[in-house]
């Protein structure tokens, strides 16, 4: 009976850490994408054309 609760617990286990790997990849991109839009917009705000500056050539 050990020996079945240790080797469910095992497999079990593994499947939990299958699942977690299924989740962690595609939350790390989530996250990369939106920091990496948000320093987009901030630094358009810094250095994008000012509202009362006319244009020079």
């Amino acid at each position: 009976m050990q020996l079945v609760l240790t080797e469910g617990y095992r497999g079990l286990s593994l499947m939990a850490d299958v699942m977690l790997d299924r989740i962690l990849v595609p939350a790390a991109v989530v996250v990369a994408l939106t920091g990496a839009a948000l320093i987009g917009l901030q630094l358009a705000e810094m250095f994008g054309p000012q509202m009362g500056a006319p244009y020079v050539l």
